[in-house]
């Protein structure tokens, strides 16, 4: 008998054995046991079927995981289907949410074992007069222009008046708008209402567009009157800096009076996440860089944040040589730096304050921060308003919107129809 360790000394460990097996030395098979002593684990190809199958691990349930703390997730299927990218979602009670489909469907769900639908779908729709032809007094007007990836950006429920922001088109311009409209919620009847519109972006910009760079995250302000809405550069880069539209802008709204101011400039694609921190006072907000260049950015009034002038990221080749960002790639300079900057991209989403009241005290005042890109959720450090490390505590799940609730239970929407509720350990 041949003595492995000295004829293939490669075979004292795993990988060894199998290169000995695998060049005639069939008597390797008699050192399984020695290194199995060791590593406590047999090569599956050793094994028989049912063996083999003893031995598979099943698939460790969903969790955030940070050095400082963990808490296990629930998977649900929502019931009913959405396309990318994938529309909101709010909590009306502990057991019943709303979800509005990129498109503008409305769906009650109520959860008990399993997510169930209360009422199927209805789009966002208000009532306009009957035209010369009609034989009606008023007719129903969709208000979502949906088309590839133009739709439904976010949603944001105040008591029962929920706010929407989405695409609209203009006829009489031919054109894209970003639109802000109030709904009235009757959770009784699982209905949404029209009540009004609240906002609309200038000008209506003609197609092409890429409807994922519009923004429109929405964010409550200080007071129950005031409304944060972030635009994007509808992919028209060399408007933002121009005054005279709202391309690009963060833009604050009087509830009351409905009078708009642009509050922040200077912005790409500001369409992952928008956060005010009643706490602080302090506005966060996410911008898709371009080829790298992700930020998080504490928003300030009348700062301008540089692009399409400075950028961390460089351009896609699709951008061309065309002087963008002024070819100052790398460099923020002259303009409003971001507070944290990922290179390369990750596709940067939804982010969320942990709130002091939670159940685990490391994570106070933290925001939890998506990378929808590459499909992980990453804790970020903040003291005072420095943030210190971003540290990935789940992966595999695009997570399209974030929230979490006072006692700390996080709930995940992600763009594969599914929703991740923490539960307690």
């Amino acid at each position: 008998m041949y003595d492995l360790n000295q004829r293939w000394p490669i075979a004292s460990n795993l990988s060894g054995l199998l290169r000995a097996i695998r060049v005639g030395c069939l008597t390797a098979v008699l050192s399984v046991q020695t290194f199995a002593a060791s590593d406590d684990v047999v090569p599956k190809l050793l094994l028989s079927g049912s063996d083999a199958a003893a031995v598979e691990k099943a698939p460790e349930p969903a969790r955030i995981s940070s050095v400082f703390g963990t808490q296990p997730l629930k998977e649900y299927k929502l019931p009913f289907e959405d396309q990318y990218p994938t529309g909101p979602f709010e909590r009306l009670d502990k057991k019943l949410f709303l979800f509005i489909s990129k498109c503008g469907e409305v769906f009650f769900v109520r959860h008990n074992e399993a997510m169930e639908l209360v009422k199927p779908g209805k789009s966002l729709a208000k009532y306009i007069p009957g035209s010369e032809t009609s034989a009606d007094e008023s007719s129903s007007k969709q208000l979502v222009y949906c088309r590839e990836l133009s739709g439904v950006k976010d949603s944001l429920l105040v008591g029962k008046t929920l706010y929407v922001a989405y695409t609209a088109w203009d006829e009489a311009s031919n054109g894209v708008r970003l639109a802000v409209s109030e709904f009235e919620v009757d959770i009784e009847n699982s209905e949404v209402s029209f009540n009004r519109e609240i906002y609309i972006s200038r000008p209506a910009i003609k197609e092409p567009i890429l409807g994922h760079q519009v923004g429109g995250k929405l964010a409550l302000g200080e007071n129950e009157r005031t409304l944060y809405l972030s635009i994007g550069d509808f992919s028209k880069p060399d408007r933002v800096q121009d005054k005279t539209t709202s391309l690009g802008k963060v833009v604050r709204v009087d509830l009351q009076r409905l009078n708009a101011e642009v509050y922040a400039s200077g912005f790409r694609s500001p369409s992952g996440g928008l956060y005010f921190d009643r706490e602080s006072n302090e506005l966060w907000l996410t911008d898709h860089g371009p080829r790298g260049g992700d930020e998080i950015n504490l928003v300030k009034r009348g700062k301008n944040y540089g692009w399409p002038v400075v950028s961390y990221g460089t351009i896609y080749e699709r951008d061309g040589m065309s002087g963008y960002y002024g070819n100052k790639f790398n460099s923020h300079e002259g303009h409003e730096k971001p507070m944290m900057t990922f290179v390369p991209s990750i596709g940067i989403g939804p982010l969320v304050k942990y709130p002091s009241s939670g159940r685990n005290d490391f994570w106070d005042n933290d925001l939890f921060v998506a990378g929808m890109g590459n499909t992980t959720l990453y804790r970020v450090r903040k003291e005072g308003t420095t943030l210190v490390y971003a540290e990935p505590v789940l992966s595999g799940y695009r997570i399209r919107a974030i929230q979490i609730d006072q006692n700390g239970t996080f709930y995940l929407k992600t763009d594969h129809n599914q929703l991740l509720i923490s539960e307690q350990e």
